[in-house]
């Protein structure tokens, strides 16, 4: 260390702050925030389904969190997953048919494709968990992580660990495959 006397000096400062950054980081939560959430009551007039996973609401899309359900006429890929998209979307639009109250647990951040992410409940029952316990979906919760919206996720979480692996092949790996190149 003769040859580089400020190395130890250097080497100690860096340790130090190094220290307080995990200290810090570590009663903050690695430095995540949490995203902002909103509740919002719908006007089931004003609500679509697009498919399984996806409706519009007031002319907005809005992507559920937590689940991913096989593609129905997808303008980015070629083919579909039937006739399971189908049975996703048809189970979604029979749900949403017959409530009473609608609500959307959503975050305040639209997602890269300017769709809002958001848990859908319906009569007090978090829908996004009801499609992955009938077989309609995959959890998703496992790859993005709950978003600060935990109660939701882990209702996610416990209808898949309820239900079996559904027959089809996982959304997103289908998706990957088929993809249109242009």
């Amino acid at each position: 260390m003769k040859n580089f006397p400020f190395c130890a000096k250097t080497f100690r400062i860096a340790l130090v702050i190094g220290l307080i950054h995990l200290l810090l980081t570590g009663l903050t939560g690695c430095g995540e925030q949490i995203p902002a959430m909103k509740e919002v009551v719908l006007d089931k007039a004003k609500l679509t389904v697009e498919d399984g996973d996806t409706f519009i609401y007031d002319g907005q899309r809005v992507r559920m969190l937590g689940i991913d359900t096989p593609e129905v006429d997808s303008p980015y890929h070629e083919g579909n997953q039937e006739p399971w998209g189908t049975e996703a979307s048809n189970f979604l639009k029979q749900k949403v048919m017959v409530a009473t109250e609608i609500r959307m647990i959503r975050l305040s951040q639209l997602d890269p494709y300017d769709r809002m992410l958001a848990y859908l409940i319906l009569d007090g029952r978090n829908v996004n968990a009801e499609i992955v316990e009938a077989g309609h979906a995959y959890e998703s919760v496992t790859h993005y992580g709950p978003q600060g919206l935990d109660k939701y996720a882990a209702e996610v979480m416990a209808a898949a660990k309820r239900q079996p692996k559904p027959e089809f092949e996982k959304p997103w790996k289908w998706r990957k495959k088929h993809r249109k190149r242009g």
